[in-house]
């Protein structure tokens, strides 16, 4: 059993999701705060008419989470493009380069988002999965790594082609494959790639070369070299 502000989450997200413009008005805003701290969430901000909007629901889902919801009842509130917005966002605020939506010729695939931590120099090719039923299943999970580590080594080799559109393609000397999830029921090393839930992929983020090094396992690196480093990317 679930308490209420954890009920209260979940209802919002229903009345945000509901809504096209992610907005709640005036009375619904007083109405939610007597139980939620709506100003502390992140991605809000005030509309012209003093509506109350949110850009992402994903912040949302992660409160009701951490109060016990079902996940599938939340993931039936949530985008797709909610989750990859709010990496997105967390790669800006941990200082890293990043490009999302990169599509690749003659193999017609998509990556969600490939980044770059200047620091150390690693890469990282990330596919973002929200949770959806049957990914909770460590066999469902293993083919969609599986899968995403082959694109990877593919977009790697194609750096020749990239490298002067995309600078991070001279850029890294290395680059990591990385699955970011909504839940922590699958997490480390799979297929070759990284599986980093969303509720830790920040301190992942800042403690990048510790992570990727603990996530090594006998028969592999999860580092894939990139060919086309440069120690002057810029000449």
């Amino acid at each position: 059993m679930i308490n209420s502000r954890t009920q209260a989450w979940l209802s919002l997200m229903r009345q945000i999701s509901g809504s096209e413009s992610r907005c709640l008005d005036r009375e619904l805003v007083i109405e939610y705060s007597k139980t939620l701290d709506l100003v502390s969430v992140d991605g809000v901000y005030t509309g012209l008419g003093g509506e109350l909007c949110f850009k992402s629901l994903l912040p949302l889902a992660l409160k009701a989470l951490e109060g016990g919801a079902d996940i599938y009842e939340v993931s039936s509130l949530l985008s797709w493009r909610d989750f990859e917005e709010l990496v997105s966002e967390y790669l800006r605020l941990s200082g890293y380069e990043s490009i999302q939506n990169l599509r690749t010729k003659p193999r017609r695939y998509e990556y969600d988002i490939v980044a770059l931590d200047p620091v150390s120099k690693i890469g990282l090719i990330i596919d973002c999965k929200h949770w959806s039923p049957g990914y909770g299943k460590r066999g469902k999970l293993k083919y969609v790594a599986s899968d995403h580590e082959q694109k990877c080594v593919y977009l790697i080799k194609q750096c020749q082609l990239l490298k002067n559109e995309y600078r991070i393609f001279t850029k890294a000397k290395w680059f990591v494959p990385v699955i970011v999830t909504l839940t922590d029921v699958v997490k480390g090393p799979l297929e070759g790639v990284l599986v980093v839930p969303i509720g830790t992929f920040r301190d992942f983020l800042i403690n990048l070369e510790l992570y990727v090094d603990l996530m090594k396992t006998r028969e592999r690196s999860p580092k894939i070299v990139n060919e086309c480093y440069s120690e002057n990317p810029g000449l």
